[in-house]
């Protein structure tokens, strides 16, 4: 059974009409996941910059406090041959 031609194409567009919001949709979500993974990236990128800040600021922390042992034992050190 054949459809006249006007049918075929009227049943073309609608199935086209249908079809098109579905792929307006995919392309949206898709849009959206690239927005989520930017901001994720970002955001781990600033603690990971924030983190590396706090581990300098620790390590010179611990150099510090470590130069302070250093010279607290130097002194020991000298205050003890003195005595003897």
């Amino acid at each position: 059974m054949k459809l006249p031609a006007a049918l075929r194409i009227t049943a073309l567009l609608l199935t086209i009409g249908l079809a098109a919001p579905a792929f307006a949709e995919e392309s949206t979500l898709k849009e959206g996941a690239k927005d989520v993974g930017r901001a994720v990236g970002t955001a781990a990128r600033e603690v990971g910059d924030v983190a590396k800040k706090v581990g300098k600021g620790v390590a010179e922390a611990a150099k510090e406090v470590g130069e302070a042992a250093k010279e607290g034992a130097k002194e020991t050190k000298r205050a003890m041959q003195k005595d003897k």
